[in-house]
Parts: C-alpha cells; sequence; structure tokens
C-alpha cells in the first residue's frame, strides 16, 4: 500500500528529493538552498515549473534549445535548505543515509528523469558523474526497496546510468506511489 494516496499530495519543498535523487543539482549557503534539473523536453519543464509554483518555490527556466531542453532552477529559498543539507556530504551529493522516497519525492523523479522504454520497462535515471555510480546506485536501489520496488543498474553501455524496473511488480508498485498523471503530461508517457 502507498503511504498515501499519491493524487492528494500537495507538493511540498522535500519532493525536490527526487530530483535530487535523479540528476537534479544543488546549491547551498548557510541560509539557503536551490535545486536546478536539466530536463530533456518541454513538457517535463512545464510540469515541474506547476510542482514548484504549487510547492511554494519560485521556477527559473533557462531558454530551451532547439530540442526542446532546458533547466529548470528553484530560487534560492530557505525552505529547500535543510533538503538541499540531507543530501549533501562535504561538498559532494549524496543520498541520504536509509532514504525512503516519499510518493512526492518519487513523482519528482519519474518527472524529471523517467520513462517508460519499450516493452513498458520504466526506467529511472541517475547522476551520470562517475564517481557517484557505485555508492550512489546501491544507496537509490536500497532505497526503492525500502517502498517495495526492486529495480537493476544500468550502465552507460545500456543506455545509463538508470534504474530499470523490469517486472510488472515493480512497475504497478510505482505506478501506485506516482498516482495519476499530471496536466499537460503527453499520453504514454507515465505509468498507470
Amino acid at each position: 500500500m502507498s503511504f498515501f494516496s499519491a493524487d492528494d499530495h500537495v507538493p511540498e519543498p522535500a519532493d525536490l528529493e527526487g530530483a535530487l535523487a535523479a540528476r537534479g543539482q544543488s546549491t547551498l549557503t548557510a541560509a539557503a538552498g536551490q535545486v536546478s534539473v536539466a530536463l530533456d523536453a518541454a513538457w517535463r519543464a512545464d510540469v515541474f515549473e506547476t510542482l514548484l509554483s504549487e510547492a511554494g518555490l519560485d521556477p527559473v527556466r533557462s531558454e530551451a534549445d532547439p530540442a526542446g531542453r532546458c533547466t529548470v532552477s528553484t530560487a534560492r529559498s530557505a525552505e529547500l535548505a535543510p533538503v538541499v543539507r540531507r543530501w549533501r556530504r562535504g561538498a559532494v551529493s549524496a543520498v541520504p543515509e536509509n532514504w525512503t522516497p516519499s510518493a512526492g519525492a518519487l513523482r519528482v523523479w519519474f518527472l524529471t528523469a523517467g520513462q517508460i522504454a519499450p516493452g513498458g520497462v520504466i526506467e529511472l535515471g541517475i547522476d551520470a558523474g562517475t564517481e557517484h555510480h557505485a555508492p550512489r546506485r546501491d544507496a537509490l536501489r536500497s532505497a526503492l526497496v525500502r517502498v517495495g520496488i526492486k529495480s537493476t543498474f544500468v550502465g552507460s553501455k545500456g543506455g545509463g546510468p538508470l534504474l530499470r524496473l523490469g517486472t510488472a511488480r515493480a512497475r504497478a508498485r510505482l505506478a501506485e506511489n506516482l498516482g495519476a498523471a499530471p496536466a499537460g503530461i503527453p499520453e504514454d508517457c507515465w505509468p498507470v
């Protein structure tokens, strides 16, 4: 069972842990945090901006390239400082020990770096920085297991780095946590 109904969830700053689990970057000062995510499609940017606004975070969007890729960032926010701080080990991004992703964080993770591959397999992108691979992938796989989702790591030779949800049970569990697709997501781009 889900921790709560994803469809009833009001976005909150802590949901951006999903962006940090994926490919999001962060900055931190003593009083404020900021999260930025490079997105590969205009629809992702549109929906992510809406989610940030609903969470009370001011979105800032870079100009898109001809393929529609852009970066969406939050303004610096005191509300994001504890979130970013949890995802830091010194100056390096790291998955918090025993992190258990909420339904909101899973929604942001899929929105910013997830896709449905041919055959219905779901792929969740993770940071491509080679220094993060082994510890990061293991921590993220363990985090997904804590919410009942098994995954397999796929490296760069297989189109990654990403975590692949190949079983029907794992895909159903993720879909249950994600809930209904937010407005603006193209058909067949959100797990059901």
